[in-house]
């Protein structure tokens, strides 16, 4: 019988042996392995702060009491203003300290109505002598005699020079108003030297104004 020859038995090789470090370089000494993103972007950044504590709202009272110094109040103003204060969520503190503000508002408004009147005044005074100094009969060159027989007219009638009555012509305009010194000129002319029309406090004649005016009627 012939034996069969047998292969031989392998022999176990060791496990290949990890790769040495190149010369320049070491364990420790090579690249640090890839970092996770999400935890070096938790590592790294700081945590927030806590949201700062809400400032105290302010407290709305039942009533407004509302003040301004020197001042009284509306008590039909401050009523007509508590629902506007109040949906605004002002405290009684923070409504007070607009007053002053409103207080200037009002004032300026006041003022530039007042202004606005006296420059319409102005205005109307203007446009009542331009038509006076334009009249044919009374202005142009007739304007010098009408003012000086309307300025005798008033004096006939007691409104001497200074009199309430002519301020309050020149203040309120009339004193420009062509048909105001159409009649006052009327009465200057009738005060002349051949008039019938006796000056206020002249000789004895104490009769009323309307009978020296038309002393016919006072005869009938």
């Amino acid at each position: 019988m012939t034996d069969t020859p047998t292969s031989p038995t392998p022999t176990p090789t060791p496990d290949a042996a990890p790769a040495a470090p190149a010369a320049d370089t070491s364990v420790l000494g090579g690249e640090l392995p890839a970092a996770d993103p999400a935890k070096e972007a938790s590592a790294t950044t700081p945590a927030a702060d806590p949201p700062a504590p809400a400032a105290d709202a302010p407290v709305v009272p039942e009533k407004y009491e509302l003040s301004l110094e020197g001042m009284t109040l509306d008590a039909g103003l401050v009523e007509a203003a508590d629902p506007v204060l109040r949906e605004l969520g002002l405290s009684n503190d923070q409504a007070n300290s607009l007053l002053p503000i409103a207080q200037q508002i009002q004032q300026r408004t006041t003022d530039a109505l007042v202004q606005q009147l006296a420059d319409a005044g102005a205005a109307q005074k203007r446009e009542w002598f331009d038509a006076f100094a334009a009249d044919p009969e009374i202005g142009g060159a007739n304007r010098q005699q009408s003012e000086h027989l309307a300025a005798r007219g008033l004096d006939a009638l007691g409104f001497t020079k200074d009199h309430p009555f002519r301020t309050a012509l020149t203040e309120s305009g009339f004193g420009n108003h062509p048909d105001m010194i159409r009649a006052f000129r009327a009465i200057g002319q009738m005060v002349g030297e051949d008039g019938t029309f006796a000056r206020a406090g002249a000789g004895s004649d104490n009769r009323p104004v309307w009978e020296r005016l038309y002393p016919n009627d006072s005869q009938r």
